[in-house]
C-alpha cells in the first residue's frame, strides 16, 4: 500500500508539472501575441537593387508595434510581389523584432516594340516594365535585343523557350544580341551585330551551342548554325 502511495504522489506531481508547463507556455504565447514585447521594430530588405527599400517596405504595410505573431507573413509577400520589378519574395519573423524581406528581382532580358510603346520582358515573358518612346527609353534597356514572336507573353511556349536561351547566354554572346525572333520553341534564330544570323533551334544545350557558336564567330560568315552543336555550320 505505500509504494501505491507514493507512485500515485509521483503521478500527481509529474501532472502538476506537466499543467504547469501548459500554462507557462500558453502564458509565454499570449504575452507574445498581444503584447509589445516581441512586436515589429524594423523591417530588414534584402537583395533588392532596382526596386527601392522604401517602395518593398510601403508594400508590405506592416506598421511598426505590430507583435510579430499577428503578422501574416504570407500575406505581405503578397502585397510586395505585386510590385512589377518583383519575381519573388520571403518573409520571415527575426525575433525578437524584426522582420526580414528578401527579394529576387527580374531581371531585363529582351524588349518588344509596339507602336510608341516598349515593353521589357524577363526570362519567364513577363513584360514588368513599360516605356514611351516619345518620353525617351532608358539606355540599359533600349541596348536589350528586341524580340520578335507571334504572340509574347509568360503562357506561350515559343516565348518561354526563346527567352530561356537567352538568359542563359554568356556575356560574351549576349553583348552582341541585337535580335531574338522565333516562330516555334524549336526554331529559334539571333541576329548579331554585324547582321550576322545564327540558327540556334531549340532551348536545350545551350551551353554547348554557346561554346560552338563562339568558335565559329571567328570564322568571317553570314550565317552560323548550331542548333547540332557536334555539326554545326556556317557560310
Amino acid at each position: 500500500m505505500i509504494r501505491r502511495g507514493r507512485g500515485a504522489t509521483r503521478r500527481s506531481r509529474l501532472l502538476l508539472g506537466c499543467i504547469v508547463l501548459v500554462v507557462v507556455v500558453v502564458g509565454l504565447g499570449l504575452i507574445a501575441y498581444f503584447t509589445p514585447l516581441m512586436s515589429v521594430r524594423s523591417t530588414d530588405v534584402v537583395a533588392n537593387r532596382a526596386v527601392a527599400t522604401d517602395e518593398i517596405v510601403g508594400a508590405a504595410h506592416v506598421a511598426d508595434g505590430t507583435p510579430l505573431l499577428q503578422v501574416d507573413t504570407q500575406a505581405v509577400a503578397q502585397r510586395i510581389a505585386a510590385i512589377p520589378s518583383i519575381e519573388s519574395v520571403r518573409v520571415q519573423r527575426s525575433y525578437p523584432s524584426s522582420l526580414t524581406i528578401t527579394v529576387v528581382e527580374r531581371q531585363p532580358v529582351a524588349k518588344v516594340t509596339e507602336g510608341q510603346k516598349v515593353h521589357v520582358l524577363d526570362r519567364t515573358g513577363v513584360g514588368y516594365l513599360t516605356f514611351d518612346t516619345t518620353t525617351g527609353v532608358p539606355p540599359e534597356m533600349n541596348r536589350l535585343p528586341e524580340f520578335a514572336t507571334p504572340n509574347p507573353g509568360p503562357g506561350d511556349p515559343t516565348t518561354v523557350a526563346t527567352l530561356t536561351a537567352v538568359s542563359a547566354l554568356p556575356e560574351t554572346i549576349s553583348s552582341k544580341l541585337v535580335k531574338v525572333t522565333a516562330s516555334s520553341p524549336v526554331d529559334i534564330e539571333f541576329t548579331l551585330k554585324g547582321n550576322k544570323t545564327v540558327v540556334w533551334g531549340d532551348s536545350e544545350r545551350g551551353a554547348e551551342k554557346a561554346r560552338t557558336l563562339t568558335a565559329l564567330l571567328t570564322r568571317p560568315a553570314r550565317m552560323y548554325n548550331v542548333s547540332s552543336p557536334e555539326f554545326p555550320a556556317y557560310k
